[in-house]
C-alpha cells in the first residue's frame, strides 16, 4: 500500500515495465555474447559479424530516434511500445532463420527499429509521463533493474541453447515479446497532457520547460551531447578491454577476470545510491562528479603500478562513476529542458550518442592492440576530460541563470 501511494498507483505497472526491460535488453543486446560460439560453428559467423549486429542496432536507433521522439511527445508511448514489441518479436524470428552474414545483419536492422520504439529512450519517456516530479528516482530504480538483464539472460540463453539450440532459443525470446512484454505495454495508460497548475506557475514552468532559458537551449543541447558522447565513447569501449589491459600491465588472467567481476556490483551500487539520495543534488552536478572521476582514474592508474588492489580500486570507482553518469544521461535532459518535448530532446541526443557508442568497441580494440594499455588509458582520460569540460560549462550556464 505504501509503495502504491509512493508511485501514484502505478507500482504494479512499474514492476511490469522493469520486467520488460530485463526481457528486452537481455534477449537482444546481451544475447550475442552467448550465441557467438554457436553462430560461428553452424553458419560461419565470426565474432566481428556477430557483434556487428549490436552496431547496426545502435545506428538504426540513432537514425529513427528523432522521429520516434516527436511521436512520443505528441501521443504518448503506449502505441509505440506495443508496435515495438511486435517488431522486436519479428526481428528475433528473422534472426532465428539467419543463414549467413547478410540475413543475420538484416535481422538486427529490424530489431533496432523495435528497440528504438519500445526500449532505449522510450522507456524513460514513459516514466516521465507517468511519474512527473518523481521521474529521476524511478528512472534510477529502473536502471538498477536493467542492470540485471545480463545476469538473468546470459545463463538463461545458455540453458535454452543447450536444451533446444540457438534457433529455438530465439523463437522463445520472440514469443516472450508477444506473450509477456506486449500485454504489459498495452497496460500503459493513454497519454493525456496535464495542464500546469495555476497555484504554482513557477514550479510548473520549471517542471514543464526546464531550467535552461529558451535562448540558451541550443548551446545547452550541444554541451550535453558533447559531454555524454565523450564519456560514452569511453564507457562503451574501455570496459570491454579491461581484462586484456590488466593482463598486459602484469596481472594474471585469473586475477584480471576476478577484478573485472567487481564492475557489475560497483555500477549497481552507484545507481542505487543515486536513486535513493541523488534527488538531493542537481543532476548536472552529479554528472560533473562522475565525469571528473573517470579521467582522474584513467590518468592515475599507469603511474600507480599494476597490482590486484590498484586494479580493484580502479574498476570499483570507475564503474561507480559510469553508473551515476548513465543515470544522469537519462535524467539530466529532463531537468534542463523539462517534460515539454522531453521525448523529442532525447531523440535528438540519441543521434550523436548512439553513433559514438557504436564506434567505441572497434576504436578501443584498435587502440589496445596498437598502442598498449598505458597509452589507451591516457587517451581515455583525454576523451573524458573533454566531456568534463563540456559539463562544467553547462553547470556554469545553469548557475548563472
Amino acid at each position: 500500500m505504501i509503495a502504491s501511494h509512493r508511485f501514484g498507483g502505478h507500482a504494479p505497472l512499474l514492476v511490469g515495465l522493469g520486467l520488460t526491460r530485463i526481457i528486452g535488453w537481455g534477449s537482444t543486446f546481451y544475447s550475442p555474447s552467448v550465441l557467438v560460439g554457436a553462430l560461428d560453428r553452424e553458419i560461419g559467423l565470426n565474432a566481428e559479424v556477430v557483434f556487428g549486429g549490436i552496431t547496426i542496432l545502435l545506428i538504426t536507433g540513432a537514425l529513427v530516434a528523432p522521429a520516434v521522439g516527436r511521436v512520443l511527445d505528441r501521443e504518448g508511448t503506449r502505441r509505440s511500445m506495443c508496435v515495438g514489441a511486435i517488431v522486436c518479436a519479428l526481428g528475433l524470428g528473422v534472426l532465428s532463420l539467419a543463414q549467413g552474414p547478410v540475413s543475420y545483419l538484416a535481422s538486427w536492422f529490424v530489431i533496432g527499429l523495435g528497440h528504438a520504439m519500445s526500449l532505449a529512450n522510450t522507456g524513460n519517456v514513459t516514466i516521465s509521463q507517468l511519474m512527473g516530479d518523481r521521474t529521476r528516482r524511478v528512472i534510477g530504480l529502473m536502471m538498477l533493474i536493467t542492470g540485471l538483464a545480463s545476469s538473468v539472460f546470459w545463463p538463461l540463453t545458455a540453458t535454452l541453447m543447450n536444451a533446444f539450440g540457438w534457433r529455438m532459443t530465439l523463437i522463445i525470446f520472440a514469443a516472450m515479446q508477444i506473450v509477456i512484454v506486449l500485454p504489459i505495454y498495452a497496460a500503459i495508460p493513454r497519454y493525456q497532457p496535464v495542464p500546469a497548475p495555476a497555484t504554482k506557475p513557477e514550479v510548473a514552468s520549471v517542471g514543464e520547460h526546464g531550467r535552461v532559458a529558451p535562448e540558451a537551449r541550443r548551446t545547452a543541447f550541444w554541451l550535453v551531447a558533447l559531454a555524454f558522447s565523450a564519456s560514452g565513447l569511453v564507457s562503451w569501449g574501455l570496459p570491454l578491454h579491461l581484462i586484456s589491459l590488466f593482463q598486459e600491465a602484469g596481472l594474471t588472467q585469473a586475477e584480471a577476470v576476478w577484478v573485472a567481476t567487481l564492475s557489475g556490483p560497483a555500477t549497481l551500487a552507484a545507481r542505487a545510491i543515486d536513486a535513493t539520495l541523488g534527488e538531493r543534488l542537481p543532476a548536472e552536478k552529479v554528472a560533473l562528479f562522475g565525469l571528473l572521476l573517470g579521467p582522474v582514474l584513467c590518468l592515475a592508474l599507469p603511474f600507480v603500478g599494476m597490482t590486484v588492489i590498484a586494479a580493484a580500486v580502479f574498476i570499483t570507482l570507475f564503474s561507480g562513476a559510469l553508473g551515476v553518469i548513465s543515470i544522469a544521461r537519462a535524467t539530466l535532459p529532463l531537468a534542463l529542458f523539462g517534460r515539454n518535448g522531453f521525448a523529442t530532446m532525447l531523440g535528438k541526443l540519441a543521434v550523436p550518442q548512439n553513433m559514438t557508442f557504436a564506434a567505441a568497441p572497434l576504436l578501443f580494440a584498435v587502440m589496445v592492440e596498437r598502442l598498449g594499455a598505458n597509452a589507451t588509458l591516457m587517451i581515455s582520460a583525454a576523451i573524458q576530460a573533454v566531456g568534463f569540460a563540456a559539463m562544467l560549462a553547462l553547470v556554469r550556464m545553469v548557475a548563472r541563470r
